[in-house]
């Protein structure tokens, strides 16, 4: 792997472990209660950022099937959501996304990183490695946000527990 995109591979794969630690022990119905205040719901942020790594394998040339489209597709917004994934289709959904991003991540190539893309990303490296740093980004800010809302449901902190590799 190119040693520019390493780091940002851990992130990504600390992440996967970090949102099914938010959703452990969470039931449907807490997953889309949404507070008082309102904003979104642990389940929305969930799909969307299954949603948000589709669209980077697809970016980077290694699409793969997307369960959560029939989900989110043309919502821009919590009350646009036709049909709610459970919190189990959201977790296998993105167990399976964090592994293929891994396998895509690693067979990137220098000149594939340095390949201009455009995208709408708020920062100036408007190049794939870029792109791939913005969404380990956006990854970690949404994370936060499903912690934050796991403990206002009244659950524990999110763990950063591991498990254990072979």
């Amino acid at each position: 792997m190119d040693p520019r995109l390493a780091p940002l591979a851990a992130i990504f794969d600390l992440d996967t472990d970090l949102l099914l630690n938010c959703l452990d022990g969470l039931s449907d119905a807490e997953g889309r209660e949404r507070l008082p205040g309102g904003g979104n719901s642990i389940t929305f942020l969930a799909a969307h950022l299954t949603d948000s790594r589709h669209l980077l394998a697809a970016r980077i040339g290694r699409p793969l099937d997307n369960p959560m489209t029939r989900c989110l597709e043309g919502a821009r917004r919590f009350e646009e959501v036709r049909a709610w994934p459970t919190l189990d289709e959201v977790r296998s959904a993105w167990r399976s996304i964090g592994a293929h991003l891994q396998t895509s991540l690693a067979s990137l190539t220098s000149d594939d990183l340095r390949r201009p893309h455009s995208h709408r990303f708020p920062i100036g490296d408007t190049t794939q490695l870029g792109m791939i740093a913005f969404l380990a980004q956006h990854d970690a800010y949404h994370i936060g946000q499903v912690a934050f809302l796991r403990r206002q449901l009244g659950r524990p902190a999110m763990s950063y527990a591991r498990p254990a590799t072979a």
